[in-house]
């Protein structure tokens, strides 16, 4: 080799430049984030003196509910075991039966526990349940966006009943509240069915809520 070429082989070499090196794809993964952190659903408390065990669904069996604290965990272990949608019609938010923190824990962790969850209220007179300041009332201002409220058309008031219908399988009803009693149906189908049937028509005709401040009291 001559020397000026060995020369502008030498300067070449160093001219700063470096050369490209593809990487290893083999190696390389690729994580998606998970859309939301998991919710904690409630336990359900099963006992002789409350209510039997049972499986949303699954177990076939009537439950009368016969004091004011089976009526509560009645309706916590269906929210609890829900998956899909929980409608709720009641004449005033029952501030015995739902303003506790069991409660709103319970339909808080359904309402939160899937984007395609379904959870709506319909409510015949709201006025009570607003003058004292209901726990329910002020867990929905903080989600509004999971769950929906509606008042009752007046039309549909003189057949309102209080009932909670979980999956369109579970029934939980309330007959009286002085005493409390009700009945579960933890595999209500038809009868959730057809209850369901009816929220929805009774639903339709509803006043859509869009603050608490236009609730008609």
């Amino acid at each position: 080799m001559l020397p000026d070429e060995e020369s502008n082989k030498t300067d070449n070499e160093n001219d700063g430049s470096i050369d490209f090196v593809a990487p290893e794809t083999e190696h390389l993964q690729i994580i998606k984030i998970a859309d939301c952190e998991p919710v904690n659903r409630p336990n359900i408390i099963f006992s002789d003196e409350l209510i039997p065990q049972f499986e949303l669904g699954m177990t076939d069996i009537r439950v009368e509910l016969t004091h004011l604290v089976m009526l509560q965990q009645a309706a916590i272990a269906l929210l609890a075991q829900a998956k899909r949608e929980v409608f709720i019609m009641t004449p005033d938010l029952e501030h015995e039966r739902f303003d506790n923190d069991a409660f709103c824990e319970a339909l808080s962790a359904f309402a939160r526990s899937s984007r395609y969850t379904q959870t709506k209220i319909l409510i015949a007179n709201p006025q009570l349940a607003i003058e004292d300041g209901h726990r329910v009332i002020k867990l929905i201002r903080r989600i509004s966006s999971l769950i929906e409220i509606r008042q009752l058309h007046e039309h549909d008031i003189e057949h309102n009943q209080a009932m909670l219908i979980a999956d369109s399988m579970g029934l939980l009803r309330c007959t009286n509240r002085d005493p409390w009693q009700g009945s579960l149906l933890p595999k209500g189908t038809p009868y959730a069915q057809q209850m369901r049937d009816y929220f929805v028509e009774c639903w339709e005709r509803a006043d859509d809520i869009k603050d608490f401040r236009e609730l008609k009291i």
